[in-house]
């Protein structure tokens, strides 16, 4: 396939070490590389063995896509420059490893740039991304991630913060309540080995009940025994330890209220 026009990159150091330094069919498309300086545009190209350092922003007008790999905290300047340096209207515009999502209000949204968004799925080996944005960057965005042989799930628009949320509840936000029941069987006599394995064994087990099920997985039985737990136990828990007591009680009030939140909204 033959690409016309060179891909533009803006990026920092640690695109050196980001996804987009192991997909050689876009990294064989690049051609400016703009950076802070002219020296860590250079380390980059050198680094990534793709392009060549770029002076200005002006460099970068004559890409029809434009990828920027840069902290979150630097965007708002690359974009204001951006914008102010070369017509950016109809241009691709691809925001990689980003938080934000397509329509997070910048110059170049206001100025006609056509903004997507592309995160790699964490644990995936790079093998599965998510993107979101603009459908005529999409379109390029499908391409590009199927040449380099990997898998794209398409995000509704704006929709960045869910799959945020959902990757954040599944992974750091799971880590208090894994502690807490590994400490709990620890001061029930458990050895740390031993309360691991056995926090391990039921989390899988819940997890693969909810692959099964869905929400079905949870009944009104496990909220019963839920109830009965609290009421009975609590007052223990706290001798043993006040901030296992006080997570175990919202883990249990979180928890049936969504449960009968999404109970009730099923019925409607």
């Amino acid at each position: 396939m033959k690409f016309e026009l060179p891909v533009g990159l803006i990026g920092a150091g640690g695109v050196t070490r980001s996804f987009l330094s192991r997909m050689p069919v876009l990294l064989g498309r690049i051609g400016p590389v703009k950076a802070v300086s002219f020296r860590v545009a250079r380390r980059i190209a050198n680094a990534l063995r793709a392009g060549r350092a770029a002076q200005s922003y002006q460099d970068l007008g004559a890409c029809a896509q434009i990828w920027i790999a840069v902290p979150d905290a630097s965007l708002d300047t690359v974009f204001r420059d951006l914008a102010a340096s070369i017509p950016v209207t109809g241009k691709i515009v691809v925001l990689c490893g980003s938080t934000r999502d397509s329509f997070w209000p910048s110059p170049i949204l206001a100025k006609g740039a056509l903004v997507a968004t592309l995160n790699c799925v964490e644990e995936s080996s790079e093998k599965l991304f998510v993107a979101e944005g603009d459908p005529a960057a999409m379109k390029e965005l499908r391409r590009a991630v199927a040449l380099e042989k990997r898998r794209l799930i398409e995000l509704r628009a704006a929709s960045k913060a869910l799959y945020l949320s959902g990757t954040h509840l599944a992974s750091q936000l799971l880590l208090p309540w894994i502690a807490a029941s590994v400490e709990s069987l620890r001061e029930a006599g458990f050895s740390r080995v031993e309360a691991t394995r056995l926090a391990h064994a039921l989390g899988t087990r819940a997890l693969r009940a909810y692959v099964k099920a869905g929400p079905k997985a949870w009944s009104p039985s496990h909220a019963q025994r839920l109830l009965h737990a609290v009421a009975r136990d609590l007052e223990t828990i706290r001798g043993a330890d006040p901030r296992l007591a006080a997570l175990y009680a919202s883990g249990v009030e979180q928890a049936l209220r969504y449960f009968e939140s999404k109970k009730h909204a099923a019925g409607r």
